[in-house]
């Protein structure tokens, strides 16, 4: 199956769940989101403001989201135009200490020349600990192969919260790729593998119906001669962004 077909499987799916369940079994999100830049497993796609909106559902243990990224400057082409979306359906299963989620994760990139492909992950987070870590393996099956791996913790701060809003929440993340996964994206190192971090605030509080969040996030490469092919010079980022998210 393609990227093209997986989209569309995956959109038909979303519509037919919520053609079939109930308008009161159904629960999701649409987040509307500006950032400075856009930054995705330390490498840059764009270094300029971008405008990404997402909708997410959730049924039960199954969830799927549409997700979109429009360049809002014409730096790097295609000002005002879609040059990315993608798709994703997951069921999880959850249990009391811990959750188990596999994810079919499909990427397209209309208006641009980039290659789509398609990723399958597997996710374990344990709960009622520090951090509530997060571990995740991603296979590419497409255009890219090898294996990515993501340890995520999150934590709340205790930091600047006030009426509807619970503070601070601080996220930090280690991704490794294994030799083929970095042969794959940087094509011209000499790593046998790729290991990127990042550390994230967000500073969530009610607004109107919604939730307005701000956030500021610092990503880097571990080894000093990996760069983004096109970015060169921009190996470690800052990026910050504001998001309105509306519940349903």
């Amino acid at each position: 199956m393609n990227s093209r077909s997986g989209a569309i499987l995956l959109t038909a799916t979303l519509l037919a769940v919520t053609a079939a369940t109930p308008a009161a079994a159904l629960d999701g999100s649409v987040d509307l989101s500006v950032q400075s830049a856009y930054i995705w497993r330390g490498m840059v796609v764009n270094d300029r403001p971008v405008f990404q909106p997402s909708v997410r559902v959730n049924e039960g243990g199954f969830s799927g989201s549409v997700w979109a990224n429009v360049n809002l400057t014409s730096d790097n082409g295609y000002q005002g135009e879609v040059s990315e979306i993608d798709y994703w359906a997951a069921y999880t299963l959850s249990g009391r200490e811990v959750d188990w989620t596999v994810t079919y994760y499909a990427y397209t990139f209309p208006h641009t020349s980039a290659v789509s492909t398609e990723e399958v992950w597997a996710n374990v987070t344990f709960k009622n600990v520090p951090f509530s870590p997060s571990l995740t393996a991603i296979r590419d099956v497409d255009a890219i192969k090898g294996w990515y791996f993501l340890l995520t913790g999150t934590q709340r701060l205790g930091l600047l919260e006030t009426r509807g809003s619970v503070g601070l929440v601080l996220t930090l993340n280690v991704g490794y790729g294994t030799k083929e996964y970095a042969h794959g994206y940087f094509p011209d190192i000499e790593s046998e593998s790729v290991t990127d971090y990042g550390v994230r605030l967000d500073w969530p509080f009610k607004i109107g119906p919604g939730t307005l969040k701000l956030d500021a996030q610092y990503t880097s490469f571990t080894d000093p001669d990996v760069e983004t092919p096109g970015f060169e010079g921009k190996r470690a980022n800052a990026v910050g962004g504001i998001v309105y998210s509306l519940a349903f």
